[in-house]
């Protein structure tokens, strides 16, 4: 069928608006963060999940493939189409807040939802969720987060979004409405989640690949009283990986990372706008005026110095129910930081970080205007320092290449509850921006920067380089969010899983049309 009777045949089952056959934005909704394939044919803008069911019924009697697309924040091809005869579904319409119940502590939103618009919603309530978002949080979506494993706000203590999601409702390939949770029974309030085998958790960070996320519950909690933040600064890496693993496995902080030397100069400097936001944010954060105006002050004196050149720096927010208890998690965790040569610093990047928690995505480029990749393995905190070290060392190993062309690397380690540890190389380099860029950044953001030339020869080393760590991080059995199109999850997975896995896809995409290519799922399977 061709793709004019399809879009004709949708058009009259759904409303004609939903749908977009414009070049330059089916061009748009096909890239992501790092890279585009192919342009789909047409994207779909769901105003409900009953349009989705009947556009995916009438889609799975084609060879179309189905591509689920949240906000778009991805960087490991997670709905870049491998075949033009897609039909890409984004979801960001689907962005209502259904139900916030405080008696029985959960909320009900659709996928499209941010996390910024639900932190925004319950603030005012005194709650939130236990993960509460990325650093991504204004553009990326629950949906997103759920299919690719969102971390950052709250992971410390209560991991990602996955580890947090109550129930959701999913459409499968062929427009069924999947419930799982509590809501899936008669009679009940989504408030609970294993009622028998754990459904929801088979969704969770599936890429997309079983079904189009169309909604999610998530549990509140209150807004701890008392919140405060520490940083330390350390000289070697070695240091700063066991300060990182110890206080991590404490569980006394919310989140806990460290930077390396050389993504010092990707924090906001208070001498700019966005750094004299940040000291606004921070002052309206306080509990007090007076509190307010000191800590906005001593922000302003220390702008970027607050980091020692070449120094690894350790960054924790800490939280708790009484000033009491917090200044004994905060004395806990600074004998834990010094324990490990660890050198106090102004505390102003997580500070300023969540005070304003989810501002502009002016981030998808660096402080150079320069593009950025990243990757990611969760291991043991017993494999953490090897695996920075043979990162490094993986890097040495392409580094006159680098040189030449401009490419360069920043670490991002991250505890994750007090069971794994997160590291995150982060390839960057000088390119022009893709339309994705231009149009998620802030034109004022973009103004302080010349849009740099085409670096094709960049853009091919960093694609050899991530293959390398992708490799080397399958070798070692690390788990990595964001599996997208990027890592060959099936490829590694244990051979009686992968079947089951397998069996399952079949049950719900028994024509293999959803999101295919994601999690290793080839077009035949």
């Amino acid at each position: 069928m061709s793709s004019e009777n399809i879009i004709s045949q949708l058009a009259n089952a759904i409303s004609s608006d939903a749908l977009i056959t414009d070049f330059s934005e089916r061009e748009y909704f096909s890239m992501d963060v790092f890279d585009i394939d192919q342009v789909a044919d047409l994207v779909f803008q769901p105003r409900s999940k009953n349009e989705i069911s009947i556009a995916l019924k009438i889609l799975s009697e084609t060879d179309y493939q189905i591509i689920p697309r949240g906000g778009g924040m991805s960087y490991t091809g997670g709905y870049t189409p491998s075949t033009k005869r897609s039909v890409i579904v984004d979801t960001s319409l689907l962005n209502q807040i259904l139900e916030i119940n405080p008696e029985d502590m959960y909320i009900t939103v659709e996928a499209g939802c941010t996390w910024k618009s639900i932190y925004q919603a319950l603030k005012p309530m005194g709650m939130r969720l236990p993960f509460f978002g990325t650093n991504s949080g204004s553009m990326a979506t629950v949906g997103g987060g759920l299919s690719n494993g969102a971390l950052f706000f709250g992971t410390g203590k209560y991991g990602s979004a996955a580890d947090n999601v109550l129930g959701m409702e999913v459409i499968i390939a062929d427009g069924t409405l999947i419930k799982t949770g509590q809501n899936a029974f008669a009679n009940s309030k989504p408030h609970h989640r294993t009622y028998g085998p754990d459904m929801t958790g088979l969704f969770c960070h599936d890429a997309g690949s079983l079904g189009i996320k169309v909604q999610a519950t998530f549990p509140l909690i209150y807004w701890p009283k008392s919140i405060d933040y520490l940083s330390f600064a350390y000289k070697t890496l070695e240091d700063s990986v066991a300060a990182l693993s110890s206080v991590s496995k404490s569980g006394l902080t919310e989140e806990c990372y460290v930077l390396d030397p050389s993504s010092a100069g990707n924090l906001a400097d208070v001498s700019n706008i966005e750094g004299a936001k940040s000291v606004i944010k921070v002052f309206r954060e306080q509990s007090s005026f007076i509190k307010g105006i000191k800590e906005s002050f001593k922000m302003a004196f220390t702008g970027r110095s607050v980091i020692p050149d070449d120094a690894y720096s350790l960054h924790m927010v800490i939280a708790n129910h009484s000033q009491q208890a917090l200044d004994c998690d905060l004395k806990a965790a600074t004998a834990i930081a010094q324990n490990h040569n660890g050198e106090s610093i102004p505390n102003t990047v997580p500070k300023a970080t969540r005070a304003d928690p989810f501002p502009p995505m002016n981030g998808i480029l660096g402080h150079t205007g320069e593009r950025w990749a990243a990757l990611n393995a969760k291991v043991p905190h017993s494999d953490a320092l090897a695996v920075n070290q043979e990162i490094i060392k993986l890097m040495k190993k392409y580094k006159t290449r680098m040189d030449a062309c401009g490419v360069w690397f920043t670490l991002l380690n991250i505890g994750i509850q007090q069971h794994s540890y997160s590291i995150e190389p982060v390839l960057r380099w000088l390119d022009e921006w893709p339309e994705l860029h231009k149009r998620t950044a802030e034109p004022s953001f973009l103004s302080n920067f010349k849009e740099p030339t085409v670096n094709e020869e960049a853009r091919k080393l960093v694609h050899e380089i991530r293959k390398d760590i992708i490799d080397y991080f399958a070798s070692i059995g690390a788990a990595s969010n964001q599996i997208g199109r990027a890592y060959d999850y099936l490829g590694y997975l244990y051979e009686p899983s992968k079947e089951l896995l397998m069996n399952i896809k079949n049950s719900v995409d028994p024509k293999n049309k959803m999101n295919t290519g994601t999690l290793g799922f080839k077009d035949n399977f």
